[in-house]
Formats: C-alpha cells, sequence, structure tokens
C-alpha cells in the first residue's frame, strides 16, 4: 500500500473521472489487488513534483487531472482485459522502434515510414486512448475530435511547442504515452523539474512498465489490426535492456546527431515545455540536466550490430536530412519491409506537403542553456568518432 500526497491526485468533480469512485476523491491506501498499479511509482513522482517542480496553480490543476486520468486508464484497461481476455496473447510482429536522443530526426523518420502502406505507426489521438470502449466509426471519431482539443489547449499553454514539435491527432507520435499510467518515464522529468524522480527512476527496473506498455499497445492492435509496427520514442534510449526484453523479436534504427545540436535542442524542448506548468524555468539547470542524460545514453554506445540481442541499424541525422527517400528504402530493407513505387510516391507526397519549418522555426543555441561544446566533445569524443559526428 501506498499513499499519494492529496495535493495532486486529488479527482476532479464531473462525469469525466468515470473511475471517480474508485479513485474516491484522493487517492489514499489503495492496495494494487484493487486494480491500481504503480502506486510507489506514483508516491515517488507526486512527492517531486510537490516539492521540487515550482508548479503554477494552473500547472497543478492539469498535472492533477493528468495523474487522475491516468488511474482511470488502468481501471478501464482492467475492465477490457476482463471482458477481451485474448488481448494479453494477441501475437504481432517485431516491433521496429526508432530512438535516438531528442532531436535527432526521430519524429521525420516515423512520419516518413507511416507513409508505407504496410506499415501502422500509432497515432496520438490512439496512443492518449488506447483503452476505448468499442472501435467503432463514432468512437473513432469522439476520440480524434477530443485528442484535438488537447492539442489546442496545448498549444494555447506552450505557443512555441509548434515549431518545436508539431502535434495533430491524426498523425504518428511518441508511444512513450503507453508508460504514462505506470508512472515511470523518461518523459516526467522532460514535463517538470523532479531532480529526486530522476535519480529514482534511474535505479528502477524496467520490465514491468514495459510490459505494461506491450499490454497497451496490444490493445491498440486489437482494436485496430494493421501492418508492421513502427514506433518511436526517444525515452527508449536509456532502456535498452528493458526493451530488448519485452520485444525480443524487435529491430531498432538508433538516429545519431552532433551531440551539442542535440543536447541544446533538447533543451530548447523542455524549456517550453515545462514553461507550460511553471514560471520557474531554470535555464543552466536544463542544460546540466541534458549533459548528463546525453553522456548517459551515449557514452558506451558501439556500431556492434546489435542492442541487448536486438539487431540494430544506425542513421545520422544528416544523412537523413540530406535524403530521407535513402534513409526510409534503407530503413524499410532492414526492417524486412518492400519499397516499392507506391511507397516511394507516398513519402515524397508527404515531402512535398511538409517541408522543414513548415509551422515555424525552432532556433536555439547551445549557450542559452550554458552547454559547453568542450565538454561534450570530450566527453563524448568515442562516441563522435565511433559514428562520424
Amino acid at each position: 500500500m501506498t499513499t499519494a500526497p492529496q495535493v495532486l491526485v486529488e479527482a476532479p468533480r464531473g462525469p469525466r473521472v468515470e473511475a471517480a469512485e474508485l479513485v474516491g476523491g484522493v487517492l489514499t491506501h489503495a492496495p494494487e489487488s484493487d486494480g491500481l498499479r504503480f502506486l510507489s511509482a506514483l508516491d515517488r513522482l507526486c512527492t517531486a513534483l510537490s516539492d521540487e517542480a515550482r508548479l503554477t496553480e494552473a500547472g497543478r490543476r492539469s498535472t492533477r487531472r493528468a495523474l487522475v486520468s491516468a488511474l482511470v486508464l488502468q481501471l478501464r484497461l482492467q475492465r477490457l482485459l476482463a471482458e477481451q481476455p485474448e488481448i494479453e496473447r494477441l501475437p504481432f510482429e517485431g516491433p521496429l522502434v526508432v530512438v535516438g536522443l531528442f532531436r535527432t530526426g526521430t519524429t521525420l523518420l516515423q512520419s516518413l515510414l507511416a507513409q508505407h502502406p504496410d506499415v501502422r505507426a500509432p497515432q496520438l489521438w490512439e496512443l492518449m486512448h488506447p483503452v476505448a470502449r468499442d472501435g467503432s466509426p463514432a468512437e473513432r471519431a469522439r476520440l480524434i475530435r477530443v485528442t484535438q482539443s488537447y492539442v489546442r489547449a496545448y498549444y494555447r499553454a506552450a505557443p512555441a511547442f509548434r515549431a518545436i514539435h508539431y502535434l495533430d491527432a491524426e498523425l504518428p507520435e511518441e508511444c512513450h504515452r503507453l508508460f504514462g499510467a505506470t508512472f515511470a518515464s523518461e518523459i516526467y522529468p522532460l514535463r517538470y523539474r523532479i531532480p529526486s524522480y530522476v535519480d529514482w527512476l534511474a535505479e528502477q527496473d524496467m520490465r514491468r512498465p514495459y510490459a505494461f506498455h506491450r499490454t497497451l499497445l496490444r490493445c491498440l492492435l486489437w482494436r485496430d489490426p494493421g501492418g508492421h509496427v513502427a514506433l518511436k520514442c526517444p525515452t527508449h534510449l536509456w532502456h535498452l535492456d528493458a526493451l530488448a526484453a519485452t520485444y525480443p523479436q524487435g529491430r531498432i534504427v538508433r538516429l545519431h546527431r552532433a551531440p551539442a545540436a542535440a543536447v541544446a535542442s533538447a533543451c530548447s524542448l523542455t524549456a517550453v515545455v515545462r514553461s507550460a506548468r511553471s514560471d520557474d524555468v531554470d535555464r543552466a539547470e536544463i542544460g546540466r540536466y541534458w549533459t548528463e542524460r546525453a553522456v548517459a545514453a551515449l557514452a558506451t554506445a558501439r556500431r556492434d550490430g546489435d542492442v541487448h540481442g536486438l539487431p540494430v541499424l544506425d542513421l545520422r541525422y544528416d544523412d537523413l536530412v540530406a535524403d530521407p527517400l535513402a534513409a526510409v528504402a534503407s530503413v524499410c530493407e532492414f526492417a524486412g519491409l518492400r519499397w516499392t513505387g507506391a511507397a516511394e510516391r507516398r513519402v515524397r507526397r508527404f515531402l512535398q506537403r511538409n517541408p522543414q519549418g513548415r509551422h515555424g522555426r525552432h532556433r536555439y543555441a547551445p549557450e542559452e542553456f550554458g552547454v559547453s561544446r568542450v565538454e561534450l566533445e570530450e566527453r563524448l569524443g568515442d562516441y563522435r568518432k565511433e559514428f562520424g559526428l
């Protein structure tokens, strides 16, 4: 049993919280056998949010809603699996998983792969609502509307985010959203200043959260079967061992970019995202955070053909941007997908309709965040040499 701080998990009133009778207004001493899981992780997260995140009142409200929604998702999942136990036995190939530091081209690559007729890249609306009442067209349309409302609200809170990472309910998106209800995810330190949580997360065995990720992915495929699953999220980079244990038939595409550029861009992203919930955003602290996270993820990376037993294809950001068609073709070959004329035409059309900078220019510099190019080059010199960066 555990107790989550009342200030952050008090359930909002109203019909939208279907599990209000179980969340009980305030989550207190709820045993995991009652259907709610990962409560010790929730307790850690809430404590860090309360003590360290410097949230505005609006930030506290939006965070509270998100945490309650995650608990509701757990209960909905429990109900669905009781009604449809075959979901957890659903087989699927792969998946193909695109990883890399934030801001290394992972979004572009997944978007291009999604144009392939045989690729199933989960979209934002279904990642935000992996457990739905049914798979009917009416329910799909409703969830897309709800998700698009979320996107509009997010852009109101953080207008600069549009130019950094464009969101749309019906575009592929990062699968970190399938971890949210485990309360163990690298995305939380990006959203919030929570250093004690970062230290705690680094010590966790992530196989249980990854098993939850796999179950929710199966829910998506049960509701809407498709082709070869292509996932994307930078957060996998810090937990490749758990990813490999959970998806032993998976394949990894790993993207690489000059560390100073990637870290500076990730810092800019983080500052914008945190500003949606806090008025006290320390840029120098963000710079130190991403310097350490980059070193932790990349210092030992090598071109050795596999990661924890999973096949790996390494791509450089500069090569992806310079010749995206060739890059996508190479990924398709790696994944065992036929690179057809139809696939190439669809990728060309996407590139024509979505030129770089379409949604605004993202401008940043390492110096804004106290990031030392010299330090990064020294600490990641072997990595840069290994991948020709």
